[in-house]
């Protein structure tokens, strides 16, 4: 009887924890996409109105209790909005994801413990520049 309850007990325990892990995950996903979607307006803002914009964006310190990070980046092709879990953006870490339109520049790292972040968009020479950082 009571290697069947250790069994359960640990059987129990382990559906709460993928449970948790699934749910940080979507947290995250939500996170990302609000960072996104905050970073389009603002490029839409830029481009019609040839103006530089500022948006600051009210974000949760943890997803449960574990640290995350949102990073901007690009490459000579293509920008995106990446983040993962963890304090700093380290690679090899799981990260997620979104594209940027092309011909956009994008740079800046935000920690999620500082629960608001700075987002700033310029045109510069007609390329709009995307940029995040901790709003202090």
């Amino acid at each position: 009887m009571m290697i069947v309850g250790t069994i359960l007990t640990a059987s129990f325990a382990s559906y709460v924890n993928l449970l948790r892990g699934t749910s940080e995950v979507n947290q995250l996903r939500e996170v990302l996409a609000k960072v996104a979607s905050k970073a389009e307006e603002a490029l839409a803002s830029v481009v019609e109105h040839d103006a530089t914009v500022s948006i600051v964006i009210q974000l949760p310190p943890k997803i449960g209790n574990r640290d995350y990070w949102i990073r901007f980046a690009n490459d000579s092709s293509k920008a995106w909005i990446e983040a993962a879990f963890g304090r700093t953006p380290r690679s090899g870490d799981q990260e997620y994801r979104v594209y940027l339109p092309r011909g956009v520049s994008a740079s800046g790292t935000f920690e999620g413990r500082y629960s608001r972040a700075l987002l700033t968009c310029s045109l510069n020479s007609s390329v709009p520049q995307l940029t995040i950082s901790r709003m202090e």
